[in-house]
């Protein structure tokens, strides 16, 4: 079989066909990297290595190039509610490039870091930006009501859009993104910490994957490679 035709197998069916469910590749994963990544050499991108095999020393991502197709069967549709309280789907964003990150407001690191690149980022994007939807989807639907992410997203700007919806509503999100969370785990440590995956989304206009980016992209580079692919249409 070649090289194209592999990729062309949706990665759900090939799991199955390994007698591999996406459930618990996602159950596992998270469980173990919230024990300890460290014991098993398990990162956040133990997910993605199952659905495409490892590549570019088993990371799935370089800093602004991800080594996932595009096209990948990653993502999907959506019905979900922003933080002024209106009902939104994956297609009202149809025509713009997303820039999709799922966190939740309590976070303490990486979250507020994440969103205050993508607020700078469209500012620097002049007015190219009004072909970016900046998207940031809680993992944490329980205490981010709409108010909640609109007092929380006011803190970084005006363009940044909050995301929430029933638990069942996030989690099927999750899944079709492929995301990690642990939404129990601030329960059973008594923490507010909420293990999650911090992966940056590229989807292009009519809505299909296009890039990944790793945490630690910079602000420049996420300038720069937005930018090529708005300009590249």
């Amino acid at each position: 079989m070649s090289e194209n035709a592999k990729r062309s197998i949706p990665w759900r069916r090939a799991l199955r066909s390994a007698g591999i469910g996406i459930d618990a590749v996602l159950a596992v994963a998270a469980t173990i990297i919230i024990i300890d990544p460290g014991l098993v050499g398990i990162t956040e991108y133990g997910v993605l290595r199952a659905m495409f095999g490892p590549r570019h020393h088993d990371r799935m991502a370089t800093t602004t190039k991800s080594n996932i197709p595009k096209g990948a069967p990653l993502g999907g549709p959506f019905t979900l509610t922003n933080q002024f309280g209106q009902t939104v789907t994956a297609a009202s964003y149809r025509g713009k490039w997303m820039l999709v990150y799922f966190g939740y407001s309590h976070c303490p690191d990486e979250c507020p870091l994440t969103l205050e690149k993508m607020t700078i980022m469209m500012n620097a994007l002049g007015p190219i930006a009004k072909h970016v939807a900046p998207i940031f989807i809680t993992i944490d639907p329980a205490r981010d009501k709409p108010p909640v992410l609109k007092k929380y997203l006011s803190k970084f700007g005006p363009d940044l859009i909050g995301l929430t919806g029933t638990s069942a509503e996030i989690a099927k999100v999750a899944h079709e993104y492929a995301v990690y969370y642990d939404a129990n785990q601030h329960e059973k440590s008594g923490t507010s910490v909420i293990g999650h995956s911090t992966f940056i989304y590229l989807m292009s206009p009519d809505g299909k994957f296009d890039n990944l980016f790793p945490v630690n992209i910079t602000v420049p580079q996420l300038v720069q490679v937005v930018r090529k692919a708005v300009a590249d249409g």
